[in-house]
Parts: structure tokens; sequence; C-alpha cells
């Protein structure tokens, strides 16, 4: 199977994609501050298939209690905040509900599912929001498909590189496994009709092997999501070095899938979480992105050119000498690397 090179990484409902609309973003804030910016972007899982708000509300109000201005922007929303009652906690929040989730949608289009990239093509909706973080969820429909494997991986490197290059140079993209699914249950059970059969229709699968071939090629689906992000941020890291850009967009990983870990409990059909599980899909977004806000460089944060040449010595192993990981872990990735050389070299050109 074909591997990303350059770049990587849900309704997952079994019905035809209705055509979309162009949709003006929901962009605007009106308090007159300057809030962080976050997109979710994805399928039935980002929109909120069977629970109003998915997963994106408890990002929002977890966020929100710690003390962060979070504006939530995207496609699609009424740029109000909903309010919210946990029936088993008793918990009522408020949260922001602009969003970029379609149910239906495949990473790009093919016959019979509209894609996300079209959609965020024809809205705009980065170049006019401009998100400072961008998730992305996206894949379950083609894994229910059972589409081809290596079209999938072409598709959301075409995807993972419009975003990129739609977001400014300070915003960061995380892209993240999906959940594993739960094939057999009655309310899915026949979404998963492509994998129930031969090619040829003369042999037909058990429930048993169906679920093993589908989890199967879910699980290398989000295999390559995780192994092949730092793969992007070396390729991106060169090509700034080679075309002498001096900063740009950052991907990150992330593994939604490690927090839903039981699909009979978690998911409210075999596909979508449940309330409980978009809680803990929430409470994960939320402490992924306060560590990395934490972890955003300074504005006060100044280099030297002793700063490149120490660096330089420390990397070669000729010099022994310390070096902060807050201050030199340029792409905060937590780890001081070539990478983080390359980018050092291009702020110092910058500043020149």
């Amino acid at each position: 199977m074909k591997k990303f090179i350059s770049v990587l990484t849900a309704l997952a409902m079994a019905y035809i994609g209705t055509a979309f609309s162009a949709e003006t973003a929901v962009c605007e804030d009106k308090s007159g501050s300057k809030p962080i910016k976050i997109m979710a972007i994805g399928d039935s899982i980002t929109d909120g298939y069977g629970v109003t708000g998915s997963y994106r509300k408890y990002l929002y109000n977890e966020l929100t209690k710690k003390g962060y201005d979070i504006d939530m922007v995207g496609s699609k929303g009424n740029d109000m905040k909903i309010d919210f009652s946990d029936a088993e906690t008793g918990e009522s929040f408020s949260y922001d509900d602009d969003n970029t989730g379609y149910s239906g949608y495949t990473i790009k289009e093919y016959p019979g599912r509209n894609g996300i990239l079209e959609t965020l093509k024809s809205t705009s909706c980065l170049e006019t929001c401009k998100p400072d973080i961008v998730i992305l969820q996206i894949g379950t429909n083609n894994i229910i498909d059972n589409y081809d494997a290596d079209k999938t991986h072409s598709d959301l490197e075409e995807l993972i590189d419009y975003i990129l290059g739609n977001i400014s140079d300070t915003s960061t993209l995380f892209v993240t496994t999906i959940p594993d699914v739960d094939p057999n249950r009655q309310e899915v059970y026949n979404w998963f009709s492509n994998y129930r059969h031969s090619a040829d229709w003369q042999t037909n699968y058990s429930d048993e092997e169906v679920e093993e071939a589908i989890l199967k090629k879910l699980h290398i689906y989000n295999a390559d999501v995780l192994g092949h992000t730092s793969q992007i941020n070396i390729n991106y890291a060169l090509k700034r070095y080679v075309t002498n850009i001096v900063s740009g967009p950052y991907i990150r990983s992330g593994d939604v899938a490690s927090v839903i870990t039981d699909v009979k409990t978690q998911l409210m059909d075999g596909v979508h979480p449940n309330n409980n599980g978009y809680k803990l899909m929430g409470e994960y977004w939320a402490e992924q992105i306060e560590n990395y806000l934490k972890n955003k460089p300074s504005e006060e944060v100044t280099y030297k050119v002793a700063d490149l040449v120490g660096l330089q010595k420390y990397l070669l192993g000729i010099a022994d000498i310390e070096v902060s990981l807050e201050k030199y872990d340029m792409n905060k990735d937590n780890a001081v690397d070539i990478f983080d050389l390359v980018l050092l070299r291009k702020e110092l050109i910058k500043k020149s």
C-alpha cells in the first residue's frame, strides 16, 4: 500500500451525500477582543450526528473554564451561543456552535459522496475565518465505503496541503486518528455492505470476518496519520529552507482513537460517539490545545547568531552546551533537532 510521502493525516452514514451549498463562513467576533479561533473540520462525528454539539461543546467549555477566550469558527453556525445541560452530570453551560462538520462527507468527493476538500474551497472559510487552530478529523466514511486505500491517502495529502496553504504562518493544524467502529450493530449493519461480500459477489463473509477486515483497514489508516505527521513537518521545514520562507503553519498529530476505548459503551450506534464518548474527546482536545498554547514561544523571545551557532554545535555533538526546550523547540514537537535549527536560521533571516 502506498504511504504518504509529503503530507498526510464521518457520519459515517451510508446514505448518498446531498449536495452542499457555499455558505458564508461564521467568523465574526462581536466582543471586540482577540480570542483564539478554533475551527473543527470533519464529517458527522464533528458535526454531531445524534448528539448536538459533538465533542466541540466540551472542548469549548473546558477551555473557557480554564480562562481562555475561545471563538469557534467555521462555514456553519449562527454566530451565537447554544445552551446545553448534561442529563447525567447536571452540568449546564453555553457553547459556540460554529464549525465545519458535514455529515456523510469524505476527504475528497467521489461518486455518491461529497468531499470536505471541495467544501473548504467553495466556502472559503479558512481564508475568511483565519483560524489559529484547526482540528481535522476525517476518513470514517472512506473506511465505511471500503474506498481505495491509496486514493484515500493521496486525497488526505491533498486536503492537508490545501489547509496548510490557506491558514496563517502562526496557525497550527491538528490531524487526528478516527475512532474504532462496531460494524455489526443493527443500526449501521448495512452501512458496511461493501465488506460483506467479495468483489465478484460470489463469496459472502461472516460478521467476524467483516469486523476484522474493517478494523484492519481503519488501523492502517490511523497508523499512517500518526506515523507520518513528523514526516510532514520535516518536508515543510525543508521546503521553508529551500524556498527561503522564514515561517509557516505547522502540523501536529492527534489521537482521539485513544480515548474511545470501548465501542460498546462509548458509541451511540456503532460509528458515532454517544455523549460520554464525545465528552472524552472534548476533554482530550482541551488538554492537547492547552498544552500547545502553554508551550507556544513568547513574543518576547529573541534570538541572536550566537543561538544559531550554539544550537548547531549542540546538534553536532561538538560542544557540551545546555539548550532550553522551551526556547529552541521552534516547531513545538517536544524535541530539539535539525528542523529547529532550520527554523531558527529562518527566524534570524527574518529579523535581519
